[in-house]
């Protein structure tokens, strides 16, 4: 997005930092917008609670599920998640915005898939929720159209919004998440799910790419459930495969198997052994790609990425010629042609639109916006900090509590007292040398505990350690952790409090390869400054670009990177090909021109 769009973006409506653009469309849980992170200079997807009837405990408590399931989970396959936020009483995720289409989507269109090409989508779902389970999470809806699929053939699994996070259920009893053609025997019966469950799903989307259909159909929803319990799907025809035909159709009958425990243990365990089905497929085409034809797609896309596309689909219609069976000439052509038809479109003139619908969501009570300390960002599952009233309109909410909580100690105190006048006198236990306290709502402690006692409130209180601020100045968003205690999540310059004395403060932020440990000096009843690590540019490139580039052993994106902020000093940048090809450089990333990358397969 240029200048304008930004400068466009600070008239339009907002959820939280984000300006809203426009409408992606309407998800299983709300409403899904395009929106223009102005701080980091980059388009979102910003996804909210539905719309219609009433925000209640449960669906908010779904809808954060949905968000910290995915904040854990960062893997190729999987969406990125960028915050957990709540701006007037609207809860709201912030996600990476994947261009393509989603699976069900490209199903539909008709166009043509090759087998390879099914074969390889779903052994990347395979990898997805692997990685998933062994985060402990399910994710229970899996159908196609939350697979999205982008051009360049990579699979990324969505909406983790029914997902179940450990052992935290979140369906009551007797009621069924989940879209019904895709659910397992055993979500049907509303059973304890597992891993096995997903692999089901996984069994029907692979069914229905090879088939043309779906496996269990029938006239209304009972119908459709009766035969996903009791019935067997038809037989699949995949003689295409030749001598793999019959592994195939196991895996697939094994798969979709009404008894989990004869399903494939894991998803690994699936994904290998699709593909191995797939490995043998290739070979028999004999459809390895050449490095020449290999060099010929990575620049075609570089004509595709600088506007000459009809160039782009000349030269990958020549050299599909000469490679029918290549998945990755495929891909890149079925890129530029979608993007050479978009462009014989006439554009319509920008619609005049206040996205009316957020003023009658947003809750009338005032609401405030949720404070960042509690945002979710990805690779951190710490307890929310518990946070001292902030605005007025907490105020009557904590004295509330407090009072609730005054309550509960004087009807405990008064229930030891009759209990002791009532039963024999036994010696008074010593104090524990340490004791725990809970800050409630407006700043109030109690005392808890197994050290507490009811009785404690009427004790000479400890003198409190004397405490002092941390200002730490960033331009970026980043984490505060303390003995490994999360004091700050996702903030700008975020403001601490400290015992006095000397310090030390972790500084994490994982997009700009940022972790450092600072040592400050905290003064009592005083504020101190700490500047977090400064931001320098870098741009990676790679030959071919069909790559994975970490930073630092940590995903960073698929080339080419362009201009991306990164922390100052020397960094580890490692480029990963899908054929197992790996070459890593260093770079020391300084103040002014970004440090440039080019890694080069041979």
């Amino acid at each position: 997005m240029g200048t304008a769009g930004r400068a466009e973006g600070r008239d339009r409506k907002r959820i939280g930092k984000y300006a809203i653009t426009g409408r992606i469309g309407r998800g299983g849980m709300g409403m899904v917008y395009r929106a223009y992170d102005e701080v980091l200079e980059r388009e979102v997807a910003v996804k909210t609670l539905t719309l219609e009837g009433s925000l209640d405990d449960e669906s908010r408590h779904r809808f954060a599920i949905e968000a910290k399931a995915a904040a854990r989970l960062q893997h190729p396959n999987i969406i990125t998640v960028y915050e957990l936020g709540e701006d007037r009483g609207l809860p709201f995720i912030a996600m990476e915005l994947l261009p393509g289409t989603d699976l069900d989507a490209l199903m539909r269109s008709g166009e043509h898939l090759m087998l390879q090409e099914k074969l390889d989508l779903v052994i990347q779902v395979c990898r997805g929720l692997a990685y998933a389970h062994d985060h402990k999470i399910i994710h229970r809806d899996i159908k196609p159209s939350n697979v999205r699929v982008l051009e360049d053939g990579t699979v990324k699994i969505m909406d983790f919004g029914i997902a179940k996070l450990g052992a935290t259920s979140l369906t009551k009893t007797g009621m069924m998440v989940g879209t019904v053609h895709y659910m397992s025997p055993e979500q049907v019966r509303g059973q304890t799910l597992d891993g096995r469950s997903d692999l089901f799903s996984v069994g029907v989307i692979l069914y229905e790419l090879l088939a043309g259909r779906r496996p269990f159909v029938g006239e209304g929803v009972t119908a459709v459930l009766y035969k996903i319990v009791h019935e067997e799907p038809p037989e699949l025809d995949v003689g295409e495969l030749g001598a793999q035909a019959a592994g195939l159709q196991d895996t697939m009958r094994r798969t979709l198997a009404k008894d989990r425990e004869q399903r494939p243990a894991t998803a690994a365990v699936l994904a290998d052994e699709l593909s191995r089905i797939l490995a043998t497929h290739l070979a028999s085409l004999g459809a390895d790609t050449s490095a020449e034809t290999r060099e010929t797609v990575a620049l075609s896309r570089h004509l595709l990425r600088e506007g000459r596309v009809e160039e782009s689909v000349r030269s990958l219609r020549e050299v599909t010629e000469d490679n029918p069976h290549s998945l990755e000439v495929r891909r890149a052509l079925r890129a530029a042609t979608r993007e050479m038809q978009r462009r014989q479109v006439p554009a319509a003139p920008p619609a005049e639109d206040d996205f009316p619908e957020l003023d009658a969501t947003y809750r009338p009570d005032g609401a405030t916006y949720l404070p960042a300390a509690t945002r979710v960002q990805p690779d951190t599952m710490m307890q929310p900090t518990v946070l001292r009233a902030e605005t007025n309109a907490r105020r009557p909410l904590a004295a509330i509590a407090v009072a609730t909580a005054l309550v509960v100690v004087v009807a405990a105190a008064v229930a030891i007292m009759r209990a002791r006048s009532s039963s024999p006198a036994r010696p008074p236990a010593a104090a524990s040398p340490t004791s725990s306290a809970t800050p409630a709502a407006g700043g109030t402690t109690l005392a808890a505990g197994p050290a507490a006692s009811p009785l404690a409130a009427t004790a000479a209180p400890t003198p409190a350690v004397p405490e002092g601020t941390v200002n730490v100045l960033s331009a970026y968003p980043l984490d505060v952790l303390w003995r490994g205690k999360l004091l700050a999540r996702g903030q700008s310059s975020p403001q601490v409090s400290l015992p006095a004395g000397r310090q030390v403060l972790t500084l994490i932020a994982g997009e700009y390869a940022v972790r450092s440990n600072v040592t400050v000096e905290v003064r009592p009843r005083a504020a101190t400054d700490v500047a977090a690590p400064q931001l320098g540019r870098i741009s990676i490139r790679a030959n071919p670009d069909n790559c994975r580039v970490l930073v630092d052993g940590t995903f960073l994106d698929y080339p080419p990177i362009l201009d991306r902020p990164l922390s100052l000093g020397r960094h580890v940048v490692e480029f990963q090909w899908p054929d197992g090809v790996r070459r890593a450089q260093t770079v020391e990333v300084a103040k002014g021109p970004p440090s440039y990358v080019m890694g080069r397969k041979q």
